[in-house]
């Protein structure tokens, strides 16, 4: 993800210019890798975000979100989503869910957990949606 421009600056722009859907917010990041949505979220005036990611990534993560002084706001969980426990249900979840043609990561699954777990009544998924075109050649 990280090295994908696009991908990237399109995550970048949706967060910083939908500051008012983070600021005050609960935020949950499945698979956090990097941390890197989480530390935007946290930018965009988040209240708390839960950084959950299952591999060892986690560790960097911490790193990464203590180093830019977040903190205080950003609490990185080594977990499965399955195995998760939060103190609170949360306002917003982003992801960056999607792999190629939207399915080679396999994170929706895990996504779609998270939202009927700890998605509060009215909350947002960040994205929400996705479409996939096909062309016969």
């Amino acid at each position: 993800m990280l090295s994908d421009d696009v991908r990237m600056q399109s995550y970048f722009r949706a967060i910083s210019e939908n500051e008012e859907c983070f600021r005050g917010k609960v935020i949950l990041d499945v698979g956090a890798g990097s941390g890197i949505l989480s530390m935007w979220a946290a930018k965009a005036g988040a209240a708390k975000v839960y950084a959950v990611e299952y591999t060892s990534m986690a560790q960097h993560a911490r790193k990464l979100v203590r180093r830019n002084g977040l903190d205080s706001i950003i609490e990185v969980i080594q977990s499965s989503v399955e195995e998760l426990i939060l103190p609170e249900k949360v306002d917003v979840i982003i992801s960056e869910w999607m792999g190629m043609v939207l399915l080679r990561e396999s994170m929706l699954d895990s996504v779609i957990r998270a939202r009927d777990r700890f998605l509060k009544p009215g909350g947002t998924l960040w994205p929400s949606d996705a479409t996939v075109y096909g062309n016969a050649i």
